[in-house]
Formats: structure tokens, C-alpha cells, sequence
């Protein structure tokens, strides 16, 4: 592994067309099962961490075990919340992300059920002073996103967001619970991984940025109602903008 920037992504299938533009070689894995690869130029390296977040915590950790990229680009195709104004096929950078199911259940039996989601914070810092781990909130470095937004927004070819993200452990099922984490967390995308790198991403020290490309709607399990296609070719488009253009993280 020898890239300045380091793609991070869960499966193959979201860097499917990334991949087919792009020459690489197999450099080794980040984990057992889990491969890196190497652009043709050695500019960047690619590895797919599996789905979830152990996984994604895995894999980058190896990987930052190994080298020391300048910066982490964590991508792929992710669930839109509604009234973001976003569209299946657009793309949202991540200001924060949140993982929701971090904290102290505390609340009464009765309020449980109710629209709020938040629980309350834990006594201590997931990561050393950083205060708002311990609700679970994750601040991505302010720079490097705000610099990758305003890349996309001149030259991807679909509408670009900047807002928060959340991480969850099981994809959202219904549009009620869709409404409540609105409601609680004011988040633009859904994944299963984000928190867990920008946790590791933390620990490390290595400024990370999180785009992601909108495949479905929150809470919407009708598949064919889904553009999982439209997506994975936005990733790659996210992709090959921020290392063809160049920017300053």
C-alpha cells in the first residue's frame, strides 16, 4: 500500500464501475477476506472492508496498521432520508456522522415509544476528548469535507449535499421508524458503516471524508422502487473526480 489517498468501501458490487474504468492490482487484504488494491499510478489504494461496521472497523484499522494515507475517502451507496431535496443517484458529504445506538437507555417505559430515539449520553469518551462520542456523534474533519464539496458541486453531474450522517446496525425498515430518526437526528443518509470508520479514522489521526451516492429512500423495502445502478456509477464518479481535479484536504 503505497497511495496517498486511501478509498474505503464495504463490497465489490459499489465499486463495480469505479473498478471497470480502472486498472488495479491486488496488493494484498486488509483482513482475511478483505482485499486492498492499487491504482495503476500508485496515487490510491482500495480496500473493501465487507459490509457492517466490525467490518469496516477491521479492515481500515489493518490498513492503517500498514501506512499512513494522506487522507481516507469512505464511499458507497447509502439510504436517503426524505426531505433532503436529494434524489436517487445524487450524493451528500457527510458533516458529521452518528452512530444511533450509542449512549444510556434511561428513559421511562413510557417515553420509549415515543418520536425521540436520542438516548442519553455515556459517562465517559469512546475517544479520548472528543465529548461528543459519548452520544455517539463523530466530527469528520471540517476541511477536507467542505473542500470535496465544493470539487463535486462544480463537477459531478447530479446534485451534491453537505449534512449529517447517521450509522445504524440494521437497516431501517418501515417509513415510521424512517421518521422518527428525522425527527431525533436530522440526518440526510443511512449506512451501516460510517460511524465505525471515522471512529478508527479518529484514533489514528487520518483526516477522513464520507460521500456517499443515494440508492433508496429510507424505510422503503420495495427494491424496484430502489437505483442501486444509478448509484454505484456515482461512486464512481465521486471517485474519479476527487483524484482526477486534485483538492486540499
Amino acid at each position: 500500500m503505497t497511495g496517498q489517498a486511501l478509498i474505503l468501501c464495504a463490497t465489490r458490487l459499489e465499486m463495480a464501475v469505479f473498478l471497470e474504468r480502472h486498472p488495479v492490482r491486488r496488493v494484498g487484504d486488509a483482513a482475511p477476506h478483505f482485499p486492498v488494491y492499487a491504482g495503476a499510478d500508485q496515487s490510491w489504494d482500495l480496500a473493501l472492508s465487507g459490509p457492517g461496521g466490525f467490518n469496516a472497523a477491521r479492515a481500515l484499522t489493518a490498513c492503517l496498521e500498514r501506512c499512513r494515507p494522506k487522507f481516507i475517502l469512505h464511499t458507497g451507496i447509502a439510504g436517503v432520508f426524505a426531505g433532503t431535496g436529494v434524489n436517487l443517484g445524487d450524493a451528500a458529504v457527510a458533516a458529521t456522522d452518528t452512530y444511533v445506538h450509542t449512549g444510556v437507555d434511561l428513559r421511562p417505559d413510557s417515553d420509549r415509544h415515543g418520536s425521540s430515539m436520542r438516548l442519553d449520553p455515556l459517562p465517559f469518551d469512546l475517544i479520548p476528548e472528543q465529548g461528543r462520542t459519548r452520544q455517539g456523534i463523530y466530527d469528520l474533519d471540517a476541511d477536507l469535507a467542505a473542500s470535496c464539496f465544493r470539487v463535486l458541486d462544480r463537477h459531478l453531474g447530479c446534485r451534491v449535499i453537505q449534512g449529517p450522517f447517521i450509522t445504524v446496525s440494521a437497516i431501517t425498515g418501515s417509513l415510521e421508524k424512517a421518521d422518527a430518526l428525522i425527527q431525533t437526528f436530522s440526518p440526510v443518509m443511512e449506512s451501516m458503516e460510517g460511524a465505525a470508520a471515522a471512529h478508527v479514522a479518529a484514533l489514528y489521526r487520518v483526516p477522513m471524508v464520507e460521500i456517499r451516492a443515494a440508492s433508496n429512500r429510507v424505510g422503503e423495502r420495495d427494491k424496484t422502487r430502489w437505483d442501486v445502478q444509478g448509484a454505484v456509477h456515482t461512486v464512481a464518479d465521486i471517485c474519479d473526480i476527487l483524484l482526477e481535479k486534485g483538492f486540499d484536504p
